[in-house]
């Protein structure tokens, strides 16, 4: 997977989630918009916002 710096937003962080977490599942809190939307976020932060 590319492990690249992204800009995601809406819909397309929501997909980008669960295709980083899988069954995990998400654990869904407000910051994630803030850091991915308004900032970047890579493949291991959208990991911080998954299910353990």
């Amino acid at each position: 997977a590319d492990r690249g710096n992204y800009l995601l937003c809406g819909i397309q962080l929501v997909e980008a989630l669960l295709l980083v977490c899988g069954e995990k599942g998400l654990f869904y809190y407000g910051g994630i918009v803030e850091q991915c939307c308004h900032f970047y976020c890579d493949y291991y932060d959208l990991e911080n916002y998954c299910n353990t």
